[in-house]
């Protein structure tokens, strides 16, 4: 088993060839919330403490990966189920928009850094500066403020993973899914603190009072709604150069958090205990142990599984790793195991390449192997995998979700005449859709809880029992130290970047 370095360690002695810093503020919301001053980002040298809570309030150099970020990116935004159990070849051109906008007009810099970071940091490009409209800014600006708000709670801070409050709220608690309420993004479970997160997530040119305040009152919008149990309030702003003194060369993005314990726990209150919703912090720890981790994995993973297994997707494959994947190790760089870094990985593969295994077939009975469906997302640089028995377990809930019947005439009934105001009726009319969806499908619970544990337990138990995406698929044995690709894992899933990423290839430009 690899062992974790301690939490006060530095821990980051080598460097990725994709990492980079970004700063980050962590403050109270004692007023006036206000853009913190330049110094503070500026010359924030103390690295990030670990990726197990927020730490204390102070200026941090976060050093992560952009793989982490990218990651982030691939696994926030609207829960798209009631549309793609039906065109699941469009899982493809949702993963798509939700990187691209990154690749489209991030860039990374050289900057002077201390000795633990990695000298880089994210700068926007001049086609964002000078090719780009206003509209284009305020679509870029919600892709980044939501991909940053999950890279720093979920990647960064031990939360696991988030959910949309459109979707339901913590515990399911009534309220949440009021669509004339302000309400904030995001909310997770935290495994560590044992408390549900309310998350807000900005983004804006030079992010100041105006956009935090509003953040504020949407986090106490869904305080309000916890009827006094523990939770935490997270307002995660990420800021962008502002429009004056053309100084967009030179100020970088940075982070201004703001977040606190509700109620206070030193207001002599007591603690009403956080509201139920299955295992908190990262779930795909536990999925072959505990139903509920299992269901959220799957649910979680489904957009990723439908893009492998429906989309166009390219160089279709098998990613061997060490099955023991409990020891995995991760760093203060993020949630992500950098497998150049997994040393039982790199082993398994060698030993692999040296008895000839290079078959579905001959990698199935192997029992130090997890095998991971893998495969490149197209237009995007980006290579995303499942283990085989979360690939299973997702094939089965996007055919049990296929099954459910939509309500009788409720779609339509919601859709109704379109008035002047399209774009408000449009959201209006994806949120009926999105609930009267998640009604049929609680009707439903029992038979899609069954069929997910059936895939799950049929490949776990049963690794050559039979192929999963029909073809037989080649397995990648490259040494991960040398493939051309800067691969990553976390329990259950994979991700890989090629080189040529566009925000990569800008390193050492002027």
């Amino acid at each position: 088993m690899i062992m974790q370095p301690p939490k006060s360690a530095a821990d980051f002695a080598f460097r990725p060839a994709d990492a980079l810093d970004i700063p980050v503020v962590v403050r109270d919301f004692a007023p006036p919330l206000r853009r913190p001053a330049a110094t503070l980002w500026q010359d924030a040298t103390a690295p990030w403490p670990g990726v197990t809570d927020v730490p204390p309030y102070g200026n941090y150099l976060a050093t992560t990966t952009w793989r982490q970020i990218l990651l982030a990116a691939k696994g926030v935004g609207r829960d798209l189920t009631p549309w793609l159990r039906r065109t699941p070849w469009l899982a493809v051109n949702e993963l798509v928009s939700r990187v691209a906008p990154l690749q489209a007009y991030l860039r990374l810099k050289d900057v002077t850094a201390p000795g633990h970071a990695a000298g880089r940091r994210l700068f926007v490009n001049a086609l964002y500066e000078y090719g780009s409209e206003r509209s284009a800014h305020s679509a870029f600006g919600y892709h980044l403020g939501m991909t940053m708000a999950h890279w720093l709670c979920a990647g960064m801070a031990g939360l696991g993973r988030t959910w949309h409050i459109e979707a339901q709220g913590p515990g399911g608690l009534p309220g949440f899914t009021d669509p004339n309420s302000k309400l904030p993004d995001l909310w997770g479970n935290h495994r560590t603190s044992g408390m549900p997160w309310l998350i807000e997530a900005k983004a804006a040119r030079t992010l100041g009072a105006d956009a935090l305040k509003n953040g504020k009152v949407q986090l106490d919008g869904g305080s309000a709604l916890m009827s006094g149990m523990r939770h935490r309030q997270v307002l995660c702003g990420t800021s962008l150069p502002g429009r004056k003194d053309d100084k967009w060369e030179e100020e970088h993005l940075f982070l201004a958090v703001h977040t606190a314990r509700f109620p206070d726990p030193d207001d002599g209150e007591t603690d009403a205990p956080a509201p139920a919703d299955g295992p908190e912090g990262d779930a795909e720890e536990y999925v072959a142990d505990d139903l509920d981790a299992l269901m959220a994995v799957t649910r979680q993973q489904l957009m990723t599984y439908q893009a492998l297994a429906f989309g166009a997707v390219e160089n279709l494959r098998l990613v061997p790793m060490s099955r023991d994947r409990g020891g995995r190790a991760r760093h203060g760089n993020g949630s992500l195991t950098l497998l150049e870094r997994d040393e039982p990985s790199v082993e398994l593969r060698r030993r692999l390449r040296a008895e000839g295994v290079s078959t579905e077939e001959g990698l199935a009975p192997r029992a130090d192997a997890a095998a991971f469906v893998a495969g490149r997302i197209p237009g995007t640089g980006i290579h995303l995998g499942l283990s085989r028995r979360v690939f299973s377990a997702c094939a089965a809930l996007h055919r049990a979700q296929s099954d459910i019947p939509d309500a009788p005439d409720a779609v339509d009934a919601a859709r109704g005449p379109w008035p002047p105001d399209q774009d408000e009726a449009r959201e209006q009319y994806a949120r009926r859709t999105r609930q009267n969806y998640y009604e049929r499908e609680d009707e439903h619970r029992a038979f899609v809880r069954e069929q997910v544990i059936r895939g799950f337990r049929e490949a776990d138990e049963s690794p050559g029992a039979g192929r999963l995406t029909g073809e037989p698929l080649p397995v990648a044995l490259a040494d991960p130290r040398e493939s051309g690709l800067l691969e990553a894992a976390t329990a259950e899933t994979y991700m890989a970047v090629e080189p040529t990423d566009p925000v990569l290839s800008t390193i050492g430009r002027p």
